[in-house]
């Protein structure tokens, strides 16, 4: 059974589809009757699609345009960006986004300034001396390179700076900074000096004095000496400082003196001596020697130096002390001031000659003397006839002559000697004995009827050869030199008769 109420919904819903026909039919029918009014308009479609396509073509422009300038907005905010662009690097630091100050300020302190700070200790025993990359010379080229990073895509147009930034961005921009870690000049000026302060000469052992009374030598000590190498001083230097700085200590190698104190002590004294026999001269002949060897005494012959027995003892005059003594002259015996002093220049000739001295001077007699051998004797005349030696060692040489109280002319030199106990001697060799001369008669009316009187006695004449002699410490002859040639005239003796 159906209720009243649903009864009554039926019917309500039936009039209502009833009225909505009715009403759809009523508008369908107005609107056949307007299209039966109104005339058909064909040429109204062009004019729809072309201002369609303006309308498309204007919103178009216009997404096209505000897209570019979005495009603009964007490039021109990454241009002007007051930082480093993306993708820039100096010496491998990143400094995408900081500032040009930030960049300058970090380097400066960061970098920089411990760079110049770094260099060189050099220790040597208990001094030390640093020096800095900056005192010697470092140089960096920062402020320019990162002046350079910073402009480095900001000139040109908006759009090629921004292709730049954004070619940055994917394959990056890397600026290296150029340093000079030290000046070479700099730095050898440093090694150089330090080399120089510990480098030394060793000092030989030396004579400093002669004392001529006591015939003893004085010597200074040797010294010790060091050596630094400063050509490998700098290499060091140069190499530390490529690696960042660091300690040397520098290498100090002693220098031994080649003479010692010891040796040079042992190798000074008396080279050798000459000695000839004074002991029958008259009081004023030994006058006369004495004051020769008091002229000689205490000369110091220096190397390459010649002596000259008259440049030495000067002239024998009677205001000098010299004494009138017998002399040879010509061949004839006589009396003068001076007489005597050729047994000193003999007797220093022997010894100088003993002693490997050069001969530039000498003279002999013109007949044999009784103090020395034939071929050794060394005359002299203030006028003529000088004797003279030159000092070929590399060493000075003393002479000390005086007379003993046997009466015996000593002369003695002194300086370096020979070394392993050598020694020299000069040997006098005759080679030819001339006979005496007839002799030669003279009348002398002064004597008696058949009377003579011999006035001078013949004598032989001589010639003879001077050698010099080397021997070992054992008395080996090693070699000989011939030194000079002597002629003694022979002499005719003289008688006079009636």
């Amino acid at each position: 059974m159906i209720s009243t109420e649903s009864a009554d919904k039926t019917k309500y819903r039936a009039a209502s589809a009833k009225k909505a026909g009715t009403a759809k039919k009523r508008i369908s029918a107005k609107k056949r009757a307007a299209a039966k009014k109104k005339p058909y308009c064909w040429w109204a479609l062009p004019l729809v699609c072309l201002a369609l396509v303006i309308i498309a073509a204007c919103a178009l422009f216009c997404l096209n345009e505000y897209e570019a300038y979005g495009e603009f907005r964007q490039m021109k905010t990454e241009v002007l960006n007051q930082s480093f662009y993306d993708g820039t690097h100096i010496d491998g630091y990143d400094v995408s986004g900081c500032s040009l100050d930030e960049v300058r300020q970090f380097w400066t302190k960061s970098i920089e300034t411990p760079l110049k700070q770094t260099g060189v200790a050099f220790t040597a025993g208990d001094e030390s001396y640093f020096v800095s990359a900056e005192e010697l010379g470092y140089t960096s080229d920062y402020l320019t390179v990162i002046s350079q990073a910073w402009s480095s895509g900001r000139s040109g147009s908006l759009e090629e700076m921004a292709r730049g930034i954004r070619a940055r961005q994917t394959e990056g921009c890397t600026f290296e900074v150029s340093r000079k870690l030290f000046d070479p000049a700099m730095l050898r000026e440093v090694t150089d000096s330090i080399a120089a302060k510990y480098t030394k000469e060793a000092v030989d052992a030396g004579i400093t004095n002669f004392d001529f009374s006591k015939r003893q030598f004085t010597f200074s000590p040797e010294q010790e000496g060091s050596y630094v190498d400063a050509q490998k001083l700098y290499e060091q230097a140069s190499d530390l400082l490529m690696a960042g700085g660091g300690i040397i200590n520098v290498e100090v190698t002693p220098v031994h003196p080649a003479v010692t104190m010891e040796s040079v002590s042992a190798r000074y004294g008396m080279i050798t001596q000459a000695v000839t026999k004074a002991s029958t001269s008259s009081s004023d002949r030994l006058t006369n020697i004495r004051l020769a060897c008091a002229s000689i005494n205490g000369t110091v012959l220096m190397p390459g130096a010649t002596f000259s027995f008259n440049g030495t003892v000067g002239p024998r005059t009677e205001a000098k002390g010299y004494r009138v003594a017998t002399v040879y002259q010509d061949g004839e015996v006589a009396e003068d001031f001076g007489g005597g002093i050729c047994q000193v220049s003999t007797t220093l000739w022997n010894a100088a000659m003993k002693a490997d001295c050069e001969l530039v001077e000498r003279h002999n007699h013109s007949i044999p003397v009784s103090y020395v051998d034939k071929g050794k004797d060394a005359t002299v005349s203030y006028s003529s006839q000088d004797m003279k030696f030159k000092n070929t060692s590399s060493q000075p040489m003393c002479i000390v002559a005086y007379v003993s109280s046997s009466k015996r002319v000593i002369v003695e030199i002194y300086g370096l000697m020979p070394e392993n106990g050598e020694y020299i001697k000069i040997e006098g060799k005759v080679t030819k004995t001339i006979p005496v001369p007839d002799p030669v008669y003279t009348r002398n009316p002064l004597l008696y009827s058949g009377q003579r009187v011999t006035t001078s006695e013949g004598r032989k004449g001589y010639k003879a050869t001077t050698y010099r002699i080397y021997y070992s410490a054992d008395d080996k002859e090693i070699r000989r030199e011939t030194l000079c040639t002597s002629y003694y005239k022979e002499s005719a003796p003289k008688i006079d008769y009636n």
